[in-house]
């Protein structure tokens, strides 16, 4: 009896940990193109601990679901909660990609260019970028091309959930 009380109270899930595991679930929806799924899991997560990165991936799944409006508000919202350089990223990422949608082609290529830039100060060298860049470079932007790019991009990105959630007010027996 003993050891089934230490085993359960072991395993016993603090918030960090479950903040964590819906980004992480999130993130494997969003690979496995389960959008209303993944976004689920980052509104959760959210709500566990308002977080830029929550925020930000919440827009991810909205944009590809198709609710435009919906993915700029989670990156108003996303920008508002003072994101780390990774989830700047992918703000100005999504951000760019959600105005060539809206059909504001100078704001799109304006994100577009932030974007880069801040990319570049994250992976020098990165070779995924030239796609990005040639495309901010031509006459018309390829939505669709672009937001491949901008996916690739991101999944080389160092994202560290944990870090996330602690940086949202988590540690991992409660709220600091």
């Amino acid at each position: 009896m003993m050891a089934v009380c230490l085993l359960v109270l072991g395993c016993q899930t603090t918030p960090l940990s479950r903040f964590t595991d819906d980004m992480y679930q999130g993130r494997q929806q969003l690979r496995q193109r389960q959008y209303t799924s993944a976004l689920a899991f980052f509104q959760e997560a959210n709500r566990l601990a308002p977080s830029a990165g929550a925020l930000a991936f919440a827009a991810v799944a909205a944009y590809k679901m198709n609710d435009i409006p919906l993915a700029d508000s989670y990156l108003v919202q996303a920008q508002g909660q003072n994101p780390d350089q990774i989830v700047t990223c992918i703000i100005l990422g999504y951000r760019s990609l959600v105005r060539f949608s809206q059909r504001d082609e100078p704001g799109g290529r304006r994100e577009l260019a932030a974007y880069i830039t801040a990319y570049k100060k994250l992976q020098p060298g990165s070779v995924s970028i030239r796609d990005a860049e040639l495309m901010a470079a031509s006459a018309s932007i390829d939505i669709y091309r672009l937001q491949q790019s901008i996916d690739r991009q991101i999944e080389e990105l160092p994202i560290d959930f944990d870090r996330m959630g602690e940086e949202a007010g988590i540690r991992g027996g409660g709220k600091w």
